[in-house]
């Protein structure tokens, strides 16, 4: 009994030691957990080892949270803002390819005539704060561009006003060039009529030269023999004078 005795003194001996010398070793290494947060902060990367200090960058985190979150929706109203602009003036420029095919339905070229085709185009103007066309429209939804004319002066409709302006002046042109067709066939039969009166008065131009050439050599003729007439009776005269001279009294 003695030397179990000792042993089990001599273990509780041991057991006491190396229980003293984990406490000692506790007491002494002891986790600052409830230790006073650093002045200068945790530093990035470490890891916090006291409630203070888990408290101090959990408050930062918030407030950079708080702030990122502030950012966030500052930025998610100006992506928001944007894109309803971006949205608008798609809608507007589909609008104005709508209005190039079809016309306005408010702004007629001719505002008396209900029928009368839209305005398909509109001059661009620049929005002086931002740069870019100004897709603004009044209460009648026109445009502030003035319409853009042709070269009768009139506003252009839609291209298919257009097309159907083409048709009704490809059918006008047709018709014209039938007419002209006709009118060149009687300018034809006029100028054939022309040339027969042209013919016809080249020859009455020559039967007057032959008449007045015989006139004037009727003329002509009548004056010689009227002058070979006098020069006889002046011979005549002359030799009756020189016969009296000779001494034939009554020649």
């Amino acid at each position: 009994m003695t030397a179990i005795g000792k042993l089990l003194a001599l273990l509780n001996l041991v057991a006491g030691l190396g229980i003293l010398a984990w406490s000692v070793t506790i007491y002494v290494e002891r986790p600052g957990w409830f230790d006073k947060a650093p002045d200068s902060g945790v530093d990035k990367g470490n890891s916090p080892v006291g409630f203070e200090q888990l408290k101090a960058e959990t408050d930062a985190l918030g407030r950079a949270a708080g702030v990122a979150s502030a950012a966030w929706g500052t930025h998610l109203q100006t992506l928001e803002e944007r894109e309803k602009y971006r949205a608008d003036r798609r809608k507007a420029f589909d609008d104005r390819r709508r209005w190039a095919y079809k016309g306005h339905p408010n702004d007629k070229v001719d505002p008396v005539n209900p029928k009368s085709p839209g305005k398909g185009f509109y001059e661009p103007v620049i929005d002086p704060a931002s740069k870019l066309y100004d897709l603004s429209v009044d209460a009648k939804g026109i445009p502030k561009g003035k319409a853009v004319v042709g070269t009768d002066g009139v506003p252009l409709p839609g291209v298919e006003g257009l097309a159907g302006s083409i048709s009704g002046d490809t059918a006008e042109i047709a018709k014209l060039t039938d007419e002209t067709i006709a009118q060149r066939a009687e300018l034809n039969k006029l100028n054939a009529q022309v040339v027969a009166v042209d013919v016809r008065l080249l020859k009455m131009g020559e039967i007057r030269d032959s008449v007045q050439a015989e006139l004037f050599f009727l003329s002509t003729f009548e004056v010689n023999v009227f002058e070979t007439r006098e020069t006889v009776f002046r011979r005549e005269r002359q030799l009756r004078a020189r016969l009296k001279v000779l001494g034939i009294i009554d020649p």
